[in-house]
């Protein structure tokens, strides 16, 4: 005679039976969080003030642009950003400027010198963002009146006063190529002789200037911005002993104020 199974051993047999069916939990997948974004630009215009011409006494008020690539997402590259206090790593962006045209006549002190072209130069600007300081440089090539190399580096120091307001500053130098060094900064025998005063000089490549940069960011409504730059450059080597540097300023000034607009735009369907 079979005995009867006792409840412990019911309750038992029952629970390890259902043990065997329930499948065991998936893991958890992980959480990616996706941007909103795909690509954030700021761009806007405005005004700068700067000396006429490399090494000049002179100031002239001159358009100004702002492009600033904050973010780009690229499916299967990866991130681009512009290394702002909130983009910590590494940063690319656009690098350019615009340099007015040089006319001699216009300065009795250049007198007997070639005219130079304006001149559109157009680069790149690389940087590493920690979380206050940005090691950067940039690098662009000239189209127009010179075909040299001429390039900046700097140290930031990122200050965010307010959610709406970001300061940074540091120091920076400038440099160039023979080319461009020859372009702005040499006067050739012919010249000299036309001239009377300035003596012939034929300048190398190397560092161009030191100084310091001050920036700031003023949001003061969604997306759209007030920024500012203002720039001190002294001029040093080649280009601080040029003659055309002697009859001008070692001092370079420039000063920028812009409005700008925050576009965020999604391109791909990830």
């Amino acid at each position: 005679m079979k005995r009867p199974l006792s409840a412990a051993a019911l309750v038992f047999g029952s629970s390890s039976a259902f043990a065997a069916d329930i499948p065991p939990m998936p893991a958890k997948a992980p959480v990616v969080v996706q941007q909103p974004y795909d690509l954030m630009i700021e761009l806007g215009a405005g005004v700068q003030v700067r000396p006429d011409y490399p090494g000049s006494k002179n100031y002239e008020a001159w358009p100004t642009g702002f492009v600033t690539l904050h973010y780009l997402q690229l499916p299967g590259y990866g991130v681009v950003k512009d290394g702002s206090a909130d983009l910590r790593g590494w940063s690319f962006g656009p690098s350019f400027n615009l340099q007015s045209k040089r006319t001699t006549s216009d300065y009795p002190e250049l007198f007997g010198l070639n005219d130079v072209d304006m001149t559109f130069e157009l680069g790149a600007k690389v940087g590493y963002t920690f979380d206050w300081i940005r090691p950067w440089v940039a690098a662009r090539y000239g189209l127009g009146g010179h075909s040299g190399i001429v390039g900046e580096t700097g140290l930031d120091f990122i200050f965010r006063a307010s959610p709406v307001l970001l300061w940074s500053i540091g120091p920076r130098a400038t440099f160039a190529n023979r080319d461009y060094m020859e372009t702005y900064f040499g006067v050739t025998p012919a010249e000299s002789a036309l001239s009377g005063t300035l003596a012939a000089y034929s300048p190398g490549g190397g560092f161009k200037s030191v100084g310091a940069e001050l920036n700031f960011r003023y949001e003061f409504a969604p997306k759209w911005a007030v920024r500012g730059e203002f720039i001190y450059d002294k001029l040093i080597g080649d280009a601080a002993d040029s003659p055309i540097t002697q009859v001008g300023s070692e001092n370079q000034f420039t000063a920028k104020l812009g409005l700008t607009y925050l576009f965020q735009l999604k391109l791909f369907n990830n």
